[in-house]
């Protein structure tokens, strides 16, 4: 009798311990699955802000697309990012111009021809640009830095273009001086005048 009755207590002490190990195992199971979810939906909920950081960055980037601008004077074809406008804002110290101008002038005519270009119509609260400097590359390259003038001037004459030819120039602008003003403006166009039109029109 004594001994049914210490294999009965041995058989459901194992008996309870399997209990107790089934559930701790699925008590660690449950642990799993939830850190799993967790997991899940960080990463879910991260996905969604990268989504949306994307999405708005995407639409910035395509409300920020430069607006290009085409016009022709005789045989030239004239391209501009943002139109002919140089809108120099809120001048003063380290002032940088955030959009340098480029045009892209094509000869799409039949002879060689040439033409200048001109910065006219200003309109500045500038009394002086002895800071104010402008750069000009041709295809890449740096051709002059000067100060940006208070008068119609022709920056660049007589520059000769063989027929369908391009040529790209970037006007940069900067303010080197010190000044805390930052109300002060520059405002000027940028036309491509084309010489010598009598000989070379377009057939």
């Amino acid at each position: 009798m004594e001994k049914n009755e210490e294999f009965s207590k041995e058989l459901e002490t194992q008996y309870n311990i399997l209990i107790k190990a089934e559930a701790k195992k699925t008590e660690q199971r449950f642990i799993a699955m939830f850190i799993i979810l967790c997991l899940t939906l960080v990463s879910g909920l991260i996905s969604l802000v990268f989504a949306a950081k994307a999405y708005f960055n995407t639409k910035e980037d395509v409300n920020n697309i430069e607006e290009v601008e085409k016009v022709y004077f005789e045989t030239l074809s004239i391209t501009y990012n943002n139109g002919n406008r140089l809108e120099l804002n809120e001048i003063g110290t380290d002032y940088v111009l955030p959009n340098p101008k480029v045009i892209q002038i094509t000869n799409e005519g039949n002879n060689p021809t040439s033409f200048n270009i001109k910065i006219s119509s200003i309109k500045t609260s500038l009394l002086a640009t002895n800071n104010l400097r402008y750069s000009v590359e041709r295809n890449g390259e740096q051709t002059l830095t000067k100060e940006l003038p208070l008068s119609d001037t022709e920056i660049i004459k007589n520059v000769v273009i063989e027929p369908d030819e391009t040529i790209t120039y970037t006007i940069r602008a900067s303010f080197t001086g010190t000044f805390d003003d930052y109300s002060n403006y520059y405002n000027a166009n940028v036309d491509i005048i084309q010489n010598n039109t009598a000989s070379v029109l377009l057939k």
